[in-house]
């Protein structure tokens, strides 16, 4: 029996971690966050003190990750629980030069297909739809302002000052910008359905998108 698959895209700030993670629950299928798949990378291959550009090193290191959740959906590292630190401001900063390297792309959508097609599940990214898994049933793309998004990041990172806030602003602009600009982030297939979030709270996001989820499977 084919397993349903359904992929929430989106700009950094838009809701896509935290919607994919309702929906999935709504569901009763898995919450796939290819977010947590890059900052975990990221966080590996730094402790090993390995840099982004360093290909051979990546290649190799690569062979000995070992990516799990336990059964609250933390990420384990190797058995080790690293929820909070690939989460961590410094680490979000981090990611993003890793996340460019085609070697860690290959390997990152590599195991996010390749658990899809075996399991289903909700997979939230910037290229789950177009890149991961054009073979979904069900295609979404959540927008937002960019005011939105910062505000919504700034209090992730209890960033209060105005000073922040504009870093923060920038280091967004220039991740949509990049995104848009390689590796077919933000491209729409024909069946995706845009979904503006801004000035949703959380539970009207999940809510939508499960309804829009449901509507499209059903028609």
């Amino acid at each position: 029996m084919k397993k349903l698959v359904i992929t929430i895209d989106g700009p950094s700030g838009s809701g896509k971690g935290t919607t994919a993670e309702g929906v999935s629950k709504k569901l009763g299928i898995p919450h796939v966050d290819s977010g947590a798949i890059y900052r975990t990378i990221a966080y590996y291959l730094n402790a090993l003190s390995i840099g982004e550009s360093e290909d051979e090193k990546i290649t190799k290191a690569l062979e000995g990750f070992l990516f799990t959740y336990n059964d609250k959906n933390e990420v384990l590292l190797d058995g080790v629980l690293v929820e909070k630190d690939i989460r961590s401001r410094e680490n979000s900063v981090r990611v993003f030069g890793y996340s460019r390297n085609p070697i860690i792309r290959e390997y990152s959508t590599n195991l996010q297909r390749t658990f899809l097609q075996k399991n289903g599940g909700v997979l939230d990214g910037r290229d789950a739809g177009s890149v991961v898994a054009p073979f979904a049933d069900v295609k979404i793309f959540l927008d937002c302002t960019i005011d939105e998004r910062v505000r919504r990041r700034a209090k992730q990172h209890s960033i209060i000052d105005a000073a922040g806030l504009e870093e923060l602003k920038k280091e967004i602009v220039n991740r949509d910008t990049s995104d848009a600009n390689n590796h077919g982030s933000f491209k729409m297939m024909p069946d995706t359905v845009v979904v503006d979030t801004t000035g949703l709270t959380v539970d009207e996001q999940i809510q939508k998108v499960h309804e829009l989820a449901l509507s499209k499977l059903n028609s």
